[in-house]
């Protein structure tokens, strides 16, 4: 492998434990929330707060990431809330 192809790699990975390590942690907040579907409003609250100036890079880029590590924590959340057993009441 090329010295150019493991600096990519390096960034590609830089890239998704970052995304994964935010996703984890508005999840942890998130999950202080009474139910599922308070902690995934949480989210999407979160989600609609970023703004900016669409001109500027660097709001453009911050928008990119919370729209990514929002949709990503949503995901994750509704993956858990499925994988939960049904309660069957008799």
């Amino acid at each position: 492998m090329s010295k150019e192809n493991i600096t990519i790699e390096r960034w590609k990975t830089q890239f998704k434990e970052t995304a994964q390590h935010l996703a984890n942690e508005l999840i942890a907040e998130a999950k202080t929330k009474n139910t599922y579907g308070e902690a995934t409003a949480y989210i999407r609250k979160i989600s609609q707060q970023a703004y900016g100036d669409i001109t500027d890079p660097e709001d453009r880029a911050g928008m990119a990431v919370n729209d990514a590590v929002c949709s990503l924590a949503v995901r994750r959340l509704h993956e858990e809330e499925r994988s939960l057993p049904i309660n069957k009441e008799d």
